[in-house]
């Protein structure tokens, strides 16, 4: 078996030769004195006799370099074969076996295909892009969407509010930046809120006032990015912008009173810098809601104390819409020139829990403001 199997490697390596003169055969070496035919191959091949290899020594080293040339030929070419299949192998399915057939790109995405639960796609509601004609004629379609810019969806708040509340029963809207912001600056979302728009969309390139109001609006519903609007703006006519714009209904009135902070930082931006110099605090609340809700009142200032000032003052507001309003406080820095700021926190007027209170300005682990928080129910003016 041997001697058949070492026959035939031969064989090829002579026909291999004659393809490429360039490899490392017999016929390519220079000659030893004898002729090297079959007869002697096969002697010299075999491993019962050492009489043949003691004889020409030679000729049994140019065997064995033309058995190890032609061997490696074939083990490369093997190997280039693994290559190539495995790089074929990767583009079919992973159930397929090494030894199968190799399919077509198109078969094999047919195999990778899922088939889907067809009451499973039926619960699926998809929307589509519409534009916006007229928000008094256009039908009533709840799957449409409509996109308005900044500067239409005010006009349409001024002219017609109701109108444009009443098209936002019926069908969804978004409100998108105007394309001049090319800094990427933020408007103020709401008014669009008011009207019962559904997607106000903002660039979050831009820290700032406007999205701390967006984190505050929905961070009061574990920010999952639904919010239920009141049922007054989901059936029936409303204007926000009236001084009244519920007639008849109990109002809120929220009594604030800041008792002092803890542990208020320098401003980052001062105009003295890092020298050392004390704060003057003093606190700004701010209601932002329906435009009739929306105010500002501040506490007095005091002097060099940022560790732990007392201003003991109480500020009182009157609002007409709680699902809607903000309540917003910022600490200030006084300062014979201007102000700086150093810390604010927004939260939701429902968030708020009556009683004694610490308000943890955004972003910073200890600064805080003592409070206490009362809401009452009110009647008339």
């Amino acid at each position: 078996m041997a001697k058949k199997k070492l026959d035939n490697l031969m064989k090829e390596s002579k026909i291999r030769d004659r393809e490429d003169p360039d490899s490392f055969t017999i016929p390519r070496l220079p000659p030893s004195g004898k002729n090297l035919d079959k007869s002697d191959i096969k002697g010299k091949s075999d491993a019962g006799t050492d009489t043949a290899d003691e004889a020409n020594p030679t000729s049994t080293k140019r065997t064995s370099r033309s058995f190890i040339g032609s061997f490696s030929k074939r083990k490369k070419k093997a190997s280039k074969f693994k290559k190539t299949s495995s790089c074929e192998d990767t583009d079919t399915d992973q159930e397929s076996t090494s030894s199968g057939s190799r399919a077509p790109l198109h078969h094999n995405k047919k195999k990778k295909t899922v088939k889907l639960s067809r009451a499973l796609s039926d619960l699926v509601k998809y929307t589509r892009s519409v534009g916006l004609y007229d928000t008094e004629t256009q039908a009533n379609c709840s799957w449409q969407v409509s996109s308005l810019s900044e500067t239409k969806a005010h006009q349409l708040i001024q002219q017609k509010p109701t109108s444009f509340i009443q098209f936002n029963q019926r069908q969804l809207s978004r409100i998108y930046p105007s394309s001049y912001r090319v800094d990427s600056s933020n408007f103020n979302p709401q008014p669009f809120w008011n009207t019962g728009c559904q997607l106000v969309a903002l660039n979050y390139q831009s820290e700032g006032r406007v999205l701390q109001l967006n984190r505050a609006k929905f961070y009061s519903n574990g920010n999952c990015g639904y919010i239920l609007k009141p049922t007054c703006m989901c059936e029936g006519p409303f204007n926000p912008n009236l001084e009244d714009p519920l007639p008849g209904r109990m109002k809120k009135q929220l009594v604030l009173k800041i008792i002092s902070g803890q542990q208020l930082p320098k401003p980052k931006d001062s105009m003295l810098g890092d020298r050392g110099e004390i704060i003057d605090p003093f606190v700004e609340v701010e209601i932002i809601g329906l435009p009739v809700d929306c105010c500002k009142e501040q506490t007095r200032v005091v002097d060099d104390n940022g560790f732990n000032p007392m201003w003991e003052e109480t500020l009182v507001f009157t609002v007409h819409m709680p699902e809607l309003t903000l309540v917003r406080f910022l600490v200030w820095d006084h300062d014979p020139i201007g102000q700086d700021f150093i810390g604010q926190r927004t939260i939701a007027f429902h968030s708020m829990m009556p009683g004694y209170r610490h308000v943890y300005l955004e972003g910073m682990e200890e600064a805080s403001i003592f409070v206490h928080v009362a809401v009452n129910d009110i009647t008339g003016k």
